[in-house]
């Protein structure tokens, strides 16, 4: 069998390319995002990924999925930094809830609960390709929205990874690692794929409200 990071990767591009388009994503890529639009889709994430990094917390001790509690991924406290950047120190205030955050939170909740496996794909979909390309996009959005450094783009600085592509090398090895059967697969790509709809039913959300 294939090594569980191909597998998904192949069996995901669709939706992959699919949420990197909406229009709101590609206002992002090309800095035509307005800056109270961005500071929404930390509002949002922030909620992705608290029930995200608490769902792998619960389970450090699973025999499968626990070799990806990996404190130094953890996005929540970055996201807060950034939110506080934008809001200030009342930013909790700015936090709000929206459907499509609802049930992708909802929807992580529930595979915690009842298929711990499925909690793989949705974490390697939200960390590894900020492994990868998080320092360019940062430093993309710091020359958008004029911001001095480490203002505002907490999120895309993995502080306590000294060697991000060594790092990226032993994720994969832990994530291939993991014991799957081969059953398993086709339901793994399948929670992959709803990951990607998670995360383009959140911009095409915000896509409607900012126009």
């Amino acid at each position: 069998m294939e090594a569980l990071s191909k597998l998904l990767y192949q069996g995901t591009t669709e939706a992959h390319r699919a949420a990197e388009n909406t229009p709101y994503m590609l206002a992002l890529f090309q800095g035509k995002l307005s800056q109270e639009a961005y500071r929404l889709w930390l509002v949002r994430f922030h909620a992705v990924y608290t029930a995200l990094e608490k769902a792998t917390e619960a389970l450090r001790d699973d025999p499968r999925v626990g070799v990806l509690h990996l404190p130094q991924l953890h996005r929540t406290e970055a996201i807060e930094r950034d939110l506080a950047h934008f809001y200030g120190r009342d930013w909790r205030q700015a936090l709000e809830t929206s459907p499509a955050t609802d049930a992708y939170v909802a929807r992580l909740n529930r595979v915690r609960d009842e298929w711990p496996l499925g909690l793989v794909p949705h974490h390697w979909i939200r960390y590894a390709g900020y492994l990868h390309g998080g320092a360019t996009l940062g430093k993309m959005l710091a020359t958008t929205y004029g911001l001095s450094e480490s203002e505002g783009t907490a999120f895309y600085d993995f502080a306590q990874i000294d060697d991000t592509h060594a790092f990226v090398g032993e994720y994969h090895a832990r994530m291939n690692a993991i014991p799957v059967a081969e059953d398993d697969i086709p339901t793994l790509v399948a929670e992959g794929n709803q990951a990607f709809n998670g995360n383009a039913a959140i911009t095409v959300e915000l896509g409607e409200t900012f126009g």
